[in-house]
């Protein structure tokens, strides 16, 4: 299969890492492509945590790679990355309210989750994206729930495989350790801005929500510490909030939060919706 050599993209969403039942542990990409006419990208699979700490990379960082297409996926924008082609490139900060990353992300073609929905009705294709930035009719719900026990025990089993299948075979100076899998499902019920919609609840698989769980799960008020960040702060009077989401290989009308984008609203958009 031929290969895209020198792929430049800035990368926009970090998926927390799973772990598959061939005892790999492997991360979901989104990014966009760096041109006139941008496009979305999906990387997959990327072993994150296995990277040479060179070719570690952070969102809204401009990474050139290496691609070829996957022969299991029909997903117009996936892309599995070469091994060892990963080359880091500037980062994009939050300078002038973050106004080099919303020029940017601005190009993207904004969509509706009922509209993506309806075009991945009949599955996959060359022509039916699978990847989209919309925005919500107001603030939307953090929905907080255990997962299935049988998926628990299926991911403590893989944890223990790796942990077995890594004691046996590496150095246990530089053995990483096992990434825990969080036990709770973190869902937006919202909206989109389609007039007809009757509403979605969908998944958040933002390593960033991993992670913050990681930091406060010992803290009797945990839920209302993931409340304060995904709601309270990312969608504040002042944020021009927007969901990155995109659909699973198997599921195509299944839609995931891969990430959210909350730079601040700018003077005049603050002027344009109060008037002040």
């Amino acid at each position: 299969m031929p290969i895209n050599k020198d792929l430049s993209v800035m990368i926009l969403v970090k998926a927390a890492p799973v772990l598959t039942s061939d005892l790999e542990e492997t991360m979901c990409v989104a990014a966009m492509t760096l041109d006139s006419n941008p496009k979305w990208i999906r990387l997959h699979p990327v072993p994150f945590r296995d990277l040479d700490d060179e070719s570690k990379f952070r969102k809204y960082q401009e990474v050139t790679v290496d691609v070829i297409r996957s022969s299991q996926d029909r997903r117009p924008e996936s892309w599995v990355p070469i091994a060892g082609s990963i080359r880091l490139g500037q980062w994009i900060g939050t300078d002038m309210e973050w106004a080099e990353r919303r020029a940017r992300i601005d190009k993207l073609e904004e969509r509706t989750t009922c509209d993506l929905i309806k075009r991945n009705k009949l599955g996959s294709g060359p022509e039916t994206p699978s990847l989209g930035i919309v925005r919500t009719a107001g603030k939307p719900r953090l929905v907080i729930t255990r997962r299935e026990q049988i998926q628990i025990d299926d991911w403590k089993k893989r944890a223990e495989g790796i942990e077995a299948r890594t004691s046996l075979f590496d150095d246990p100076k530089i053995r990483k350790n096992i990434y825990e899998m969080c036990p709770w499902r973190f869902r937006y019920s919202y909206n989109c801005l389609e007039d007809s919609c009757t509403g979605h609840i969908q998944t958040i698989v933002d390593w960033e929500a991993a992670v913050l769980w990681h930091k406060v799960k010992r803290e009797y008020d945990w839920q209302r510490r993931m409340e304060q960040k995904f709601i309270d702060e990312i969608w504040a009077a002042d944020r021009d909030t927007r969901l990155f989401i995109g659909n699973m290989n198997q599921h195509p009308r299944n839609f995931l939060i891969l990430g959210v984008f909350w730079p601040p609203k700018t003077p005049y958009m603050h002027q344009k919706l109060f008037g002040k």
